[in-house]
């Protein structure tokens, strides 16, 4: 299968599935919380990072992961400051639990 034809899967598989279930969980998403999901579907951040065993010093993972959502939505929505990110983050419900949180100054989900 061509990247073409791969990229035209993923995409068709976003509008038929993920776009219609997160807007039925978080209400409507537009159009840089779709391309933030969209992002974060390819570079799949939890991948990268430490095993979620416990026991090791610093940061639970989970929380991690959700930093790491929240530096990519960082990059999607050009904010241009990690201060005016935090903001974005307590303005804006959608943006928040798309990168792990649930409520404002709530641990990651998971953590």
């Amino acid at each position: 299968m061509s990247l073409q034809d791969t990229l035209s899967q993923y995409w068709l598989s976003f509008q038929r599935g993920l776009f219609p279930w997160l807007a039925e969980e978080l209400g409507p998403l537009s159009e840089r919380h779709k391309r933030l999901v969209q992002v974060m579907e390819f570079v799949r951040v939890e991948e990268l990072l430490p095993g979620t065993r416990g026991g090791g010093a610093g940061r639970p993972p989970e929380s991690r992961a959700a930093l790491a959502r929240a530096f990519l939505a960082k990059a999607v929505f050009a904010v241009p400051t990690t201060r005016a990110l935090v903001e974005r983050l307590r303005n804006d419900p959608t943006l928040r639990r798309l990168c792990g949180w649930q409520s404002v100054g709530a641990r990651a989900a998971g953590a």
